[in-house]
């Protein structure tokens, strides 16, 4: 188990740092910089030369790059260059919408997803089974911006339940989450869609084992013996669990954008937009280190619930 936890960290370090150095070129490799996009059209050469030095932009990459290397040794994410104010501050601001919408998404694609996999798995070719492979097929065919578009036509536009875009003034609140359930709807359908595939494929590879036949055979029940096969379909299930919960931060992206939700999703756009490159590293670290760190979890969980894969080969 040691052997395993420094491998995983020595993963996540390696892992970690080569998206940050990724990000950090390719930002910088985009036309324009952030000193021309705050300087503005009518800026002068020299303004716009005097701006760059105050940004830090003067120097040259392999100069910023160390530096940047040195401040996230020191847990130091660097300041916005667009807000002046400390890339953590920025992220510490957007991060509840965000891990509000992704929690929600998250929850409703593992009840729905898992439920619908699982009655499927049981019946086999029954109408419950082919009408979930309908929704999934429409689900992971169709791009999540149409199913966001497609709810705010008809539940906030036709029937006014829900707010057709953004929070209200006061922002986040408990009764504010409300606002939130159509972008959690909207991010969860493709993720229940592929979780609902993924489990009635392990329920009806389960439903062949001998352990099903004998306890058919004895006359156990089949609410029963439906509790023994999610049971033992939960360890091949996990894995997509955790990718799709570490993807819902990147996945939030779009879903922000089409909802006008003041998260990590829209701030990374507006920030790329800016050439705001401490808050799209911020962002970018925050993103690798949740996916990273809930895959980990995952592999310990799935070595728990699955005693096969602690046994020595």
């Amino acid at each position: 188990m040691s052997r395993y936890l420094l491998t995983q960290t020595l993963s996540f370090v390696v892992t970690l740092w080569a998206v940050l150095t990724l990000v950090f070129f390719a930002v910088r490799a985009l036309p324009g910089d952030a000193a021309t996009i705050l300087g503005g059209l009518d800026a002068s050469q020299a303004q716009l030369e005097s701006l760059r030095g105050t940004l830090g932009l003067n120097r040259s990459l392999p100069a910023q790059y160390v530096d940047y290397l040195g401040d996230l040794a020191r847990a130091d994410l660097g300041t916005s260059l667009r807000e002046r104010r400390p890339v953590v501050r920025v992220l510490l601001d957007r991060l509840p919408v965000t891990l509000t919408l992704a929690g929600l998404a998250f929850a409703l694609s593992l009840l729905v997803g898992g439920l619908l996999g699982l009655l499927a798995g049981l019946r086999p070719g029954g109408p419950f089974d082919r009408a979930t492979l309908l929704f999934t097929t429409v689900a992971l065919a169709v791009p999540e911006f149409w199913f966001g578009f497609l709810l705010i036509l008809l539940f906030a536009v036709n029937l006014g339940w829900f707010p057709v875009i953004g929070l209200p003034p006061q922002g986040l609140t408990l009764a504010a989450t409300w606002n939130l359930l159509l972008p959690a709807v909207t991010l969860a359908i493709p993720r229940a869609a592929q979780l609902a595939r993924l489990a009635r494929a392990r329920v009806l590879e389960e439903r062949g084992s001998d352990y099903v036949r004998t306890a058919r055979s004895k006359g156990l029940r089949a609410p029963s013996v439906a509790r023994h096969i999610a049971a033992n379909a939960l360890p091949g299930v996990l894995p997509l669990v955790a990718l799709e919960l570490g993807g819902l931060l990147t996945g939030t992206i779009v879903v922000e954008q089409v909802f006008g939700l003041p998260g990590l999703g829209l701030t990374i756009l507006g920030s790329i937009a800016a050439r705001d490159y401490p808050v799209v590293q911020g962002v970018t670290i925050l993103a690798v280190t949740v996916y990273v760190l809930v895959n980990w979890l995952a592999d310990l969980l799935q070595l728990a619930a699955d005693p096969r894969l602690r046994a020595p080969s």
